[in-house]
């Protein structure tokens, strides 16, 4: 009987050896000692400071609404360098309202410059804003900010509902100061603020039905507004495309208003973009009963067509609103 045999040239058993060697040095290795993990750390707890008003009242609207709210974005610092190293290393955890994944807008915010108008916010909070929003936890934390700008707009007002914005981990809140506001003022803030958080809820539950039942009413009045197609959500100066003594007053084509956009000095109409109507809208719905609307816009067709569109969607998102 004929045996075979497998030989190895002297290259590949020397491979064999050295990956032999390899994985028993790799079996033997010390492990490195076991320490404390990060992973699993909520970074989101607000711990009291009773001998900082400020800060106590920031734990106070934790405790009550379970809403972590910081005027630092910068939350947690961890040292990670070795003993005498120098310089220093540092892991940070911060809040960011810069970044949003799978978005394409851009944004620029101002920290918060003093923090004595923080209390009568958070109260206002308390009592205007958290009662209203739906059971389900809409953003992890709150940053308190001077202001943010997120497009090219200017001279915006309460009312046009940019005063939360959604971040990556958190929402960005625009400090005003409560104590000096009538109760119409604090009204609309609390309604602004409640617009800019909505707005993501309600396009999520209602799905295309913004598109369909609200800003395609718009879309239907400006159809034959400039002389070739556009969207009129288009979010430019007007006068980039028709002349300013043909640009409808804003009711005219369903619109609240017109953002106003600064040419060198010189203030021109701007387009709205869709989050410019919705929050707007928005707002409305949480200031206005549906009547009060009505009698602020008596035979507006449009308008009171999608302020009670935007009532619906409002309500089916789980948002209380004026009734």
């Amino acid at each position: 009987m004929k045996l075979n045999y497998m030989s190895l040239s002297t290259p590949s058993t020397l491979a064999c050896m050295l990956l032999a060697v390899m994985l028993l040095t790799a079996g033997c290795r010390k492990e490195k000692s076991t320490g404390p993990s990060d992973l699993d750390q909520n970074y989101f707890v607000i711990e009291d400071n009773p001998n900082d008003p400020i800060d106590h009242s920031i734990y106070e609207f934790y405790k009550s609404t379970g809403i972590a709210s910081f005027y630092n974005d910068t939350i947690y610092k961890r040292k990670v360098s070795k003993e005498n190293e120098y310089p220093e290393r540092y892991t940070y955890v911060t809040l960011s309202l810069e970044y949003m994944p799978l978005e394409n807008i851009w944004t620029y915010h101002v920290p918060l410059s003093s923090r004595e108008k923080i209390p009568a916010l958070l109260d206002l909070m308390k009592t205007d804003v958290v009662p209203k929003l739906p059971d389900v936890r809409l953003f992890p934390s709150i940053l308190l900010i001077d202001s943010f700008i997120n497009y090219i707009n200017t001279n915006i007002q309460v009312s046009h509902g940019w005063t939360t914005l959604y971040g990556f981990n958190t929402l960005g809140l625009v400090v005003k100061d409560v104590e000096a506001m009538s109760s119409a003022d604090r009204k609309m803030y609390a309604a602004s603020i409640l617009a800019g958080i909505a707005e993501k809820r309600v396009n999520k539950v209602t799905g295309t039905r913004v598109q369909n039942e609200f800003l395609s009413v718009s879309r239907e009045a400006s159809k034959n507004l400039f002389p070739f197609e556009v969207d009129i959500y288009y979010g430019i100066p007007f006068i980039y495309l028709i002349p300013p003594d043909q640009i409808p007053p804003p009711n005219d084509i369903g619109f609240l208003f017109y953002p106003t956009f600064d040419m060198g000095g010189f203030l021109v109409d701007n387009m709205l973009r869709e989050t410019d109507d919705i929050r707007a809208y928005l707002t409305a719905v949480f200031y206005y009963t549906e009547q009060e609307f009505a009698d602020l816009h008596p035979n507006q067709t449009l308008l009171l067509k999608k302020f009670n569109s935007m009532r619906s969607f409002a309500k089916e998102a789980g948002f209380k609103i004026p009734e």
